[in-house]
């Protein structure tokens, strides 16, 4: 007899379901969200599981590496289309989503999810942490541009290094204006020296990593793009073609065809966001920007003649983002006269 287990992780604690290979539920109960606790109550009950899965999701990559060295069979399952097979249920409780994913888990209608590797997920919270700053630095920026135009002062437009003095000109002789904005700008001053510091860090990271420098070879690929590419996909050997990358990414068009209508809409953005954006920042450079001449920028200029530029955008990101995944696998460095290979049917949608 087979058995297999469902768990809906939570923060504190985490729903548990058992059933065997005809679906009758063996056992339910909760475990704190923890790998040894989860372990224990899994092989309290003596049973052989098949398999014990859970969905992706902040704890995943955790309770994953826990699990997997207890000598658990256990799989994280895409969140995405575990939720479209819950949402059959009438009622949504815990006890009810364990009992729903125990059920996908015992049929195999699941889409596993890839765990990244401990590598990746640390260099990952650097990207992101890098990003928060940029982001709460815009928003004082913001604020203090709100805040003067009341009066009338206008900053206008003026690079990163102009903007504080560029404040503190509008607010001279103004001594209770210029008490007020003094904090946000110390504040930004101070985001801005963080800021400078992870950076240093990303080209580090990227000096002594051989795949990142080999993408760079790239014309519009910085050091940022190639550390988000890599932290992004982990592992090359997971995808069995180059061109599933731009799928995952989310940079293919979404397809409807349902009786009489068929049509390509925009593309899926299912994938990882902040690698989307620098592929396609990067495709803006390549385009743009870049004046060395090559077979990727020259199929780029051509749809953008017959479509738009934006298009042009994103069909060259998706280009950039197959053409990494190779050049990781093959050891190789750009090639500037290859010509890309357009898959049928994707090629002119973006």
């Amino acid at each position: 007899m087979k058995y297999f287990a469902g768990l809906d992780v939570s923060m504190e604690e985490t729903s548990v379901c058992i059933v065997n290979q005809d679906g009758e539920i063996i056992r339910e109960g909760r475990a704190a969200t923890d790998p040894a606790a989860l372990d224990d109550y899994l092989k309290a009950t003596g049973l052989p599981f098949d398999r014990v899965g859970f969905e992706s999701g902040p704890c995943s990559a955790w309770l994953y590496k826990g699990l997997s060295a207890a000598g658990l069979p256990v799989i994280c399952m895409d969140a995405r289309h575990t939720s479209a097979a819950l949402k059959a249920q009438n009622m949504k409780t815990d006890r009810n989503d364990a009992r729903g994913i125990a059920q996908i888990v015992r049929t195999g209608w699941y889409r596993p999810a890839h765990v990244k590797s401990e590598e990746s997920q640390t260099r990952r919270v650097l990207l992101n942490t890098r990003k928060a700053l940029l982001g709460n630095r815009l928003q004082l920026e913001n604020q203090i541009r709100g805040n003067l135009k009341v009066f009338g002062l206008k900053i206008g437009q003026v690079t990163a290094t102009q903007y504080e003095a560029r404040v503190r000109e509008l607010v001279e002789g103004e001594s209770d204006l210029s008490g007020y904005i003094e904090p946000l700008l110390r504040v930004r001053s101070y985001i801005l020296m963080q800021c400078r510091e992870l950076d240093k860090k990303v080209r580090a990271l990227v000096r002594d990593d051989e795949v990142c420098r080999r993408f760079m070879s790239i014309p519009g690929v910085g050091p940022l793009t190639a550390l988000v590419y890599k932290s992004a996909i982990d592992d090359p050997q997971r995808f069995a073609k180059s061109a599933n990358v731009g799928v995952h990414l989310g940079l293919t068009p979404r397809k409807y065809a349902s009786g009489e209508i068929d049509y390509n809409g925009r593309i899926t953005k299912c994938g990882d966001p902040l690698a989307r954006s620098h592929l396609f920042e990067a495709a803006q450079v390549l385009m743009r920007r870049s004046a060395k001449k090559s077979a990727l920028k020259t199929w780029g200029t051509r749809i953008a003649r017959r479509g738009s530029t934006k298009k042009a955008y994103v069909a060259v990101a998706r280009k950039l983002a197959v053409i990494m995944h190779r050049m990781w696998l093959d050891g190789t460095e750009f090639d500037f006269g290859a010509e890309p290979a357009i898959p049928a049917g994707v090629a002119r949608v973006s």
